[in-house]
């Protein structure tokens, strides 16, 4: 009679078999395709799409977008432009499954794991957030744009050591950031550490003199610290960045008499005449954030998209918390094949303010 295998060896033969069922039973990834990989026909719903989105026709953009997804389900950009055509739209919950579904099929596709991340950021699902975003900074351990948004969530949700973890990670890796470097000032800050706090905030002014958070939450710092003086100057400096009001209030005037008239003739279709009644005021409002976002509108109105990137830069560099020029900069760098920049864009718009009080708005 044969001898009966060992106990051990059982286990082991039964394991084999559990892993080859396993195997069996789970279906395979499906294969990403690419720009090369598309048909006249995708192409072509493609272009037209872009052009309903510089006219600013999102919900047509959204039906291109839909029978180009139809058609190539596996076009891991095409799923972003949809995602970001929904969210543009206020859609989220529709951009939350329309990225769950394409996860379920690909869910190696990190860069779509990342724009469900901050959707659900958009959507206050902050614990949702924490596993997509986490996932997306094991599978791209380089993407420090990734890292900087799940401190953030982690922040939001009250778990200070592992929001500071990241954001120091994020901070040592990547280039100097204002924004980085004031949300780690603000959470070095919760965590009771005020002079690294206050060293980190000084970083961040040396880089955005005006970050009026970063000013607000370094003249705390100060306090806490006992230095008086420089507490009371730091808060001096917020007070002047944040209501610069004469100057404020002039710009914003001139600014509405000039977005009121171009409105008035883009309704009526007369888009370069449009574009023609804001440049006139490009010299007198050059410096006012919404100006260069509204300018870059109507760019996108007359078909002149690299202008209009070029104006939502600018608006951006003005003003980073400008979310709209993000959202239209991160639909324009994707439709131009530049996926990194796309992300770093969809990233910036779906990012919560710092905390601190903010210039109120004026009427």
């Amino acid at each position: 009679m044969p001898a009966r295998p060992s106990r051990p060896a059982g286990w082991w033969l039964v394991g084999i078999l559990l892993l080859a069922l396993g195997c069996r039973s789970r279906p395979a990834e499906a294969e990403l395709t690419s720009a090369k990989d598309r048909t006249p026909q995708v192409q072509s719903l493609l272009a037209d799409a872009a052009r309903a989105y510089q006219r600013g026709n999102l919900l047509l953009t959204q039906q291109l977008l839909l029978k180009a997804g139809a058609a190539a389900p596996d076009d891991p950009d095409i799923a972003l432009d949809l995602g970001d055509t929904l969210n543009r739209l206020q859609h989220m919950e529709s951009a939350r499954q329309h990225y769950v579904e394409f996860l379920s099929r690909h869910p190696s596709a990190s860069q779509v794991r990342l724009a469900l991340g901050l959707t659900l950021m958009g959507l206050g699902r902050w614990e949702e957030a924490v596993n997509h975003i986490r996932r997306v900074t094991r599978e791209l351990p380089q993407d420090q744009n990734a890292r900087f948004n799940l401190g953030i969530v982690l922040a939001r949700l009250g778990r200070t050591p592992e929001a500071l973890a990241e954001l120091r990670r994020a901070a040592k890796s990547s280039p100097p950031d204002p924004a980085l470097l004031t949300e780690l000032g603000i959470t070095l800050m919760r965590a009771g550490e005020p002079a690294e706090a206050a060293k980190t905030l000084e970083q961040a002014l040396s880089l955005d003199p005006d970050n009026v958070p970063a000013l607000f939450n370094l003249g705390q710092c100060y306090g806490r610290l006992g230095r008086v003086d420089e507490a009371r100057e730091a808060l001096e400096r917020f007070s002047l960045a944040s209501g610069r009001r004469e100057r404020y209030i002039d710009e914003k005037r001139l600014f509405r008499a000039a977005q009121a008239r171009s409105d008035s003739l883009a309704r009526v279709g007369k888009d370069e005449q449009a574009l023609g009644a804001l440049l006139a005021y490009r010299d007198s409002l050059a410096d006012f954030p919404l100006f260069q976002q509204e300018l870059g509108v109507a760019y996108l109105r007359a078909g002149r998209r690299q202008e209009a990137i070029a104006a939502f830069e600018r608006a951006v560099a003005k003003d980073s918390s400008l979310t709209e020029s993000h959202a239209q900069l991160a639909g324009l760098y994707q439709q131009a094949g530049e996926g990194d920049k796309a992300m770093r864009a969809r990233q910036a718009a779906a990012r919560p303010s710092s905390q601190g009080p903010l210039p109120s708005d004026t009427p």
